[in-house]
């Protein structure tokens, strides 16, 4: 019977709580920091902090990292979330989410404070790792869980490999046009895996 219910559930055209608030906020935190990313480019061309472009800059940033929580918490755990069951999928994506934060914060504080203290500097690094490992134990679990088929399935190892290739060459280099392009094309890569999720719906139970 409940086999049953969950089947006419799915083919109903409902979707699970996680793929509503979780691929919903992944999609629109991922345009938010993409909005941020593009102004902070004009931030590097200010003279001061006391800008409008400046504060708007910071709102978005720091929402993006608000919204990125609240979608690593759907993701994992509302309607029994796209990882299943697995402690391991469910820890990896708290722990993207919070690297993420912590590594978000840093960066941002660094308008304030100037040089970084090491203290402070391997913190980030640190923070750097755990988002890392976080978003692969995730991506492995929910390529291999099978609570999501399709592009879904798929979605956060393709996005995560790209958004890291983006990012790692934008950090390597000082050419301030290519890096917010790559930094773009990094944004866009983290909003294809929430659009993927919001587009997505639990695979129907066997009977």
């Amino acid at each position: 019977m409940s086999n049953n219910l969950a089947v006419t559930d799915q083919t109903s055209g409902t979707r699970p709580r996680w793929s509503i608030v979780g691929g919903g906020s992944l999609l629109t935190g991922a345009l938010v920091l993409l909005v941020a990313t593009i102004l902070e480019y004009f931030v590097w061309h200010t003279d001061t902090l006391a800008t409008g472009v400046f504060v708007l800059f910071s709102i978005l940033f720091l929402a993006n990292i608000v919204l990125y929580l609240v979608a690593m918490v759907a993701l994992g755990f509302a309607d029994g979330g796209i990882a299943g069951p697995s402690i391991i999928g469910r820890t990896g994506l708290v722990l993207f989410g919070v690297g993420w934060a912590v590594q978000q914060i840093i960066y941002w504080s660094g308008y304030f404070t100037g040089s970084l203290p090491t203290a402070v500097t391997t913190l980030s690094i640190i923070a750097l790792i755990v988002t890392y490992l976080g978003a692969i134990a995730a991506a492995v679990v929910i390529a291999l869980g099978g609570v999501v088929g399709g592009l879904a399935r798929w979605a956060l190892i393709i996005g995560f490999a790209i958004a890291g290739i983006c990012a790692g060459i934008a950090n390597s280099q000082s050419d301030q046009v290519l890096t917010t392009v790559l930094l773009s094309l990094s944004c866009v890569a983290q909003a294809f895996v929430g659009l993927s999720y919001l587009r997505s719906r639990r695979r129907p139970a066997s009977l």
